[in-house]
């Protein structure tokens, strides 16, 4: 009996992970080897090396697991099985075996490129103006009368006492390549995306709550009460807009290099504002503020909050778009030699992959490219 392709992503899940279990990890490798091509045995060509191997079985896989979709199913995002064939390769990769030199492929040897993904980096920049660089081993950090990491760890060299009793701004700040949560006095928590910046007080005054942000988060909101039972406004201020909402969910991409800022609603309402229009969005929205003007779109807003569980979400975004932020997960430089390709990639992909993960999903898309490892660029020299 076939097995769902869903359940195959979910055990490529739990594989990059390392939380599968033997018998899973053995349905995962039965599964690739029923689809490989010569029972995953290397030919006797000893001028195909292990990369174009990989290569070519990746799109005899990629093949085969577009022909068991339902025909009805016109525009499947095959790009999320690059994800899952590239994890797969790590396991079949083990059992390979070899008409001629009957010698097993080792999965070290399967990792040509070493550029690995981001991960938990930031650093927080306290109201004396030192600079605390927070621990890697955590997800993130908790703000209240001190600060602690989210298992309750307080963080080293912080004392908040005068600050909280005076309160003054705070920078959460994470590099290229890093991501961090913060969890602020009221409860309102953030996930802050790679290469962003929010600034927060210690301690919200009692009638207001403003934070500041460059770059992109993640903002689940808790509702706050004056002592008349009103409740309390929480604003987002970012270049060229203000958001201002009450309890909601919702992601503002704001880097400083993009010309658009785009808040997406998840749930709740927010009113977002620039310096001529204020417009109120409704879950699954977006709001565009471009060259002073507002729009509006609907949206699927799990291409946009991707990020947050750990994913590229590559659809609905222009190429552009999903290599800004390629690059600032790998901290690459991208260069464009001949202009920006119009091809726009489909479906979604985890994070924890390494940069040959990316290098495959501009191989099926037939873009031609070269990385320099050395000086982490990423060339892009146009369509095939």
């Amino acid at each position: 009996m076939p097995i769902n392709t869903e359940y195959i992503e979910h055990l490529v899940f739990k594989f990059n992970t390392g939380n599968i279990s033997k018998e899973e990890l053995q349905v995962l490798t039965d599964w690739y080897n029923s689809h490989d091509d010569q029972q995953v045995v290397i030919p006797s060509r000893r001028n195909e090396s292990q990369e174009e191997v990989k290569s070519r079985m990746l799109a005899n896989l990629l093949a085969k697991v577009a022909d068991e979709q339902p025909k009805t199913i016109k525009r499947y995002p095959m790009i999320r099985w690059i994800a899952a064939a590239a994890a797969i390769f790590v396991v079949a990769l083990g059992t390979w075996t070899t008409i001629e030199y009957k010698e097993p492929v080792k999965v070290s040897e399967a990792v040509s490129v070493n550029i690995e993904p981001g991960g938990n980096k930031a650093t927080l920049t306290l109201a004396d103006g030192r600079t605390v660089k927070l621990s890697n081993t955590q997800t993130g950090i908790v703000t209240g009368k001190e600060i602690t990491y989210t298992n309750g760890v307080p963080v080293e060299n912080v004392d908040l006492d005068q600050t909280y009793n005076n309160p003054r701004l705070l920078v959460l700040q994470t590099p290229r390549g890093g991501t961090y949560k913060i969890t602020l006095e009221d409860g309102t928590q953030i996930w802050l995306n790679a290469a962003s910046t929010i600034k927060y007080p210690s301690r919200f005054a009692s009638d207001e709550r403003i934070v500041e942000l460059e770059g992109e988060a993640y903002f689940q909101v808790k509702t706050a009460y004056r002592k008349n039972g009103e409740k309390i406004p929480f604003k987002v201020i970012s270049k060229h807009q203000e958001v201002e909402v009450l309890g909601t969910q919702f992601n503002i991409n704001a880097y400083r290099e993009q010309l658009a800022i785009k808040t997406t609603l998840v749930e709740g309402k927010v009113a977002v504002s620039d310096k001529q229009d204020l417009i109120t969005l409704s879950p699954n929205q977006q709001a565009i503020v471009s060259a002073g003007k507002i729009k509006v779109k609907q949206v699927n807003v799990n291409d946009y909050i991707a990020w947050r569980d750990g994913k590229f979400g590559f659809d609905s975004k222009t190429f552009e778009e999903t290599m800004n932020e390629i690059g600032r997960w790998y901290d690459l430089d991208i260069i464009y030699e001949n202009g920006i390709p119009k091809e726009e990639l489909m479906g979604d992909a985890f994070r924890n992959q390494n940069i040959s993960l990316v290098l495959r999903l501009l191989d099926v898309a037939e873009i031609d490219y070269k990385l320099d490892v050395s000086r982490r660029k990423l060339i892009i020299k146009g369509k095939k």
